[in-house]
């Protein structure tokens, strides 16, 4: 694989983390800033974050929104790079990932 290639899968992992903590905090402010409480698992309530605040709620809920957006590309962008490889490439790269395929056999 070039090392472009290596550096993206490493920059899109970095960012599928990035967007999977950043995500929650920022429904978790929404929430906060629209006076709505948050209830983890349906069983302890969170405290507030912040005061309510309708235009930074609606700010939050902006900023919510195109991270989840952002998270969706990321990951059809992540799955395309894996199934190209795959499919047109046809290395191992799909197969290191999921542990009931097994790696194809190298033609010599």
């Amino acid at each position: 694989m070039p090392a472009w290639q290596s550096r993206a899968a490493a920059a899109s992992h970095a960012l599928l983390y990035m967007l999977l903590l950043a995500i929650p905090l920022s429904g978790w402010l929404f929430s906060s800033a629209s006076g709505v409480p948050v209830v983890y698992l349906g069983l302890v309530q969170l405290p507030d974050l912040l005061g309510r605040d309708q235009t930074l709620a609606e700010l939050l809920k902006q900023v919510h929104v195109v991270l989840n957006c952002a998270l969706f590309a990321t990951a059809c962008i992540h799955v395309g790079a894996a199934l190209k490889h795959h499919f047109v490439d046809r290395d191992d790269v799909l197969a290191r990932m999921l542990p009931l395929v097994a790696p194809r056999r190298r033609e010599k």
